[in-house]
């Protein structure tokens, strides 16, 4: 495929399930956010999509298409990226609307680690819309206006907002919530059970795969005091599925060690460096689509620090790209 054929294809492709999920996000926000209960008929119509069935989620969170709000997440740091390009190749408003359906579900999902890592995705583009004389007058236009709406809606409604703020800053506050938040305690308790795996066996780990059996002696009595999830999943022993590490690099850590580790971390710094190097002598699509692969990579490498699975279609999806992009110049020189 030609360059310009992937970024097309697959931006569309993702386009399309943005269009699905952001309709589907839209009516849950008005009918768990804002009460209006009447549209939850209107919803239920999702439930004639093939493997989506419609559920509310608890909390005043919302997960769209995807089962719970993390998972959500992850779709969101996965097409990001590609979302963003639109304001790089379109003219008009519209080319605003795909990342501003981004940000809508990334902030109704209640997912603090989605709101981290799409944020920290979006200063990246910024950067690359900073240093490109066609944008830098309009993003400093953009970040004027911003502040300029954002004072006049504090003029109207200062408490409501102050405090909305206020609740998503404090959420963010991992350290205090540790005690308070069952997910928080499972999450950083998993994570310092494989540490401790990782203490006893540092060069070549336990084995991979062989994580859950060896946590399961060293959970933390700070996690697992009041904590349903543990009594009710990760020590019964009548639930067949493995607990979750919660983190792929500590998970390698504990299985691989170091001599493990240090390979994965290879990868990850390569594709990174790679894309850097690409990116000197890139021009129009090439580098729309280096700067995709950078933004995507960036934020799904953050978001295996709170997830233990190799399945983020999102990474190697990129690094198939990364690599069609290393060979393309070889090819030419070659020939």
């Amino acid at each position: 495929m030609k360059t310009i054929d992937i970024l097309l294809k697959i931006r569309k492709v993702f386009l399309l399930s943005l269009i699905i999920a952001f309709t589907y996000g839209f009516l849950e926000v008005l009918v768990v956010v804002f009460g209006f209960g009447k549209l939850y008929s209107v919803l239920k119509l999702f439930d004639f999509f093939p493997f989506l069935e419609v559920s509310l989620q608890t909390g005043g969170r919302i997960s769209s298409i995807a089962y719970e709000p993390p998972f959500l997440a992850i779709y969101l740091i996965t097409i990001s990226g590609w979302m963003f390009s639109y304001i790089l190749t379109e003219k008009g408003l519209v080319k605003f609307l795909p990342a501003f359906a981004v940000l809508f579900l990334t902030y109704f999902s209640g997912s603090r680690t989605g709101l981290i890592v799409v944020l920290f995705q979006v200063c990246i583009f910024c950067v690359f819309l900073y240093r490109d004389q066609r944008f830098k007058s309009y993003l400093l236009k953009t970040f004027l206006a911003f502040t300029i709406v954002f004072c006049f809606l504090l003029l109207l409604n200062g408490t409501k907002i102050v405090n909305a703020i206020g609740d998503k800053i404090d959420s963010l506050d991992f350290r205090k919530n540790l005690t308070k938040n069952v997910s928080n305690q499972s999450r950083f308790g998993m994570q310092y059970a494989a540490l401790q795996v990782f203490s006893e066996n540092p060069i070549i780990g336990v084995g991979f795969g062989q994580q859950g059996y060896h946590v399961r002696t060293h959970y933390p009595s700070w996690a697992t005091r009041n904590n349903y999830e543990f009594e009710l999943l990760y020590k019964n022993k009548n639930e067949k599925s493995f607990p979750p590490g919660y983190n792929i690099y500590t998970r390698l850590l504990a299985e691989t060690g170091l001599i493990g580790f240090s390979l994965f971390l290879m990868l990850i710094f390569f594709s990174l460096v790679e894309v850097r190097k690409l990116m000197k002598t890139a021009k129009d699509e090439d580098k729309i689509l280096l700067i995709i692969i950078l933004i995507s990579l960036s934020g799904l490498y953050v978001n295996w620090l709170q997830i233990d699975t190799f399945r983020m279609y999102g990474v190697w999806l990129s690094l198939a790209i990364l690599i069609r992009m290393r060979y393309k110049p070889l090819k030419f020189k070659d020939e």
